[in-house]
């Protein structure tokens, strides 16, 4: 960060956040040197915003606090960036919102609807409003993506990936937070192992960047002998196709599954496992009885007329972490060490897989 404009809202936003700025940290925060640094604070000392300490400075009084008052404190803002509003992230959603509201930081929302030009012109647009940092939840998948996952490397406040993991060979250092959808997959796998299935068919979504993970987990299923090696994951329409293909898809997972004898189905997302339901029963096959499918995302799952079993990923803990994550960052001098950070989902036991729905909710 080389201009001095933008060193300077750097300095200002360090002061604000943590109360003071200290020279050497915010020098080899920036890589510019300490004399550049000093020359900085002193504009802002002359510009009424910073008081000069010993190696470093403080805010400035609030003037709009009377003398004897306390100091008003400044709040951080952080940007949120989702590709929705209506499905899966509102629960991340409000994690971040009431982790914002925890620790008084303002959370500025925008919303991308998976168009990646959209999300760009409002990540410039947070930036351009001076937010702190910024959640992001990129449309597209960045771990295999370099350019992408160097894209956000370059925004020039911290940023921190939601349910997104960076490209670890792009050479940028990009923290995240986020589900692990394969453990989750494994999980799902796992429960129907316990009631006696030896095969489970595997479909999701097209484009998704979950898909990529739930089907790592199913080949790691495979690969540890949890279940045999039966049909390769099926791709389903993406959630804009037309109703005729989605429903011709899913007639296809039924296909394959009674011509290798597969009883059970692990089915992203929950609107796609409801459909299943039906196309199954118009065919005269019955949930659980003939088929067991567990669903992912639980975001409607239990309002299916069977009852769905689902995997349900920690959506509010990730956007609570996110924020939580996004202040250490914000707040502390030292920020050598990176991390990334992998939740477990939950499994959410009714009545679309048999047994006995009752006995566990959680797993």
């Amino acid at each position: 960060m080389r201009l001095a404009a933008e060193r300077r809202a750097a300095i200002l936003r360090t002061a604000r956040l943590r109360g003071s700025v200290r020279v050497t940290e915010v020098a080899e925060a920036l890589g510019v040197s300490t004399v550049t640094i000093r020359r900085d604070v002193t504009a802002l000392v002359d510009e009424g915003v910073l008081e000069r300490v010993h190696g470093g400075a403080t805010l400035a009084p609030d003037p709009d606090q009377p003398a004897a008052g306390p100091r008003r404190a400044l709040r951080a803002t952080i940007g949120l960036v989702v590709p929705s509003a209506t499905y899966y992230y509102p629960a991340v959603i409000r994690g971040a919102e009431a982790a914002a509201a925890a620790q008084g930081v303002r959370l500025v929302l925008a919303i991308s609807n998976y168009y990646e030009s959209e999300e760009r012109r409002q990540v410039s647009r947070l930036i351009e409003i001076g937010v702190d940092g910024i959640l992001l939840a990129t449309s597209k998948a960045p771990d295999d993506d370099a350019e992408l996952t160097r894209w956000v490397g370059s925004v020039p406040v911290p940023t921190v990936l939601i349910e997104r993991q960076a490209d670890v060979d792009a050479g940028v250092d990009v923290e995240h937070v986020r589900s692990d959808h394969a453990a989750g997959a494994r999980l799902a796998i796992r429960h129907l192992v316990e009631l006696g299935h030896s095969a489970v068919a595997l479909a999701s979504q097209e484009g998704t960047p979950t898909a990529r993970w739930l089907f790592e987990g199913y080949r790691q299923a495979v690969a540890r002998g949890m279940i045999a090696d039966g049909i390769d994951p099926i791709l389903l329409p993406p959630a804009d196709a037309v109703p005729e293909l989605r429903a011709a898809a899913l007639t296809e997972v039924l296909d394959r599954c009674e011509q290798h004898g597969i009883r059970a189905v692990l089915v992203h997302n929950d609107k796609d496992a409801m459909d299943l339901v039906r196309i199954a029963a118009a065919r005269g096959l019955r949930v659980p009885d003939d088929l067991a499918i567990v669903a992912y995302d639980d975001e409607v799952a239990a309002l299916c007329d069977v009852p769905l079993t689902a995997v349900a990923p920690p959506k509010r803990e990730v956007g609570r972490l996110g924020v939580e994550l996004m202040m250490q960052r914000l707040t502390q001098a030292d920020h050598s060490v990176s991390q990334r950070i992998s939740l477990l989902p939950r499994l959410i036991v009714r009545s679309s897989c048999g047994g006995d729905a009752s006995s566990s909710s959680d797993r």
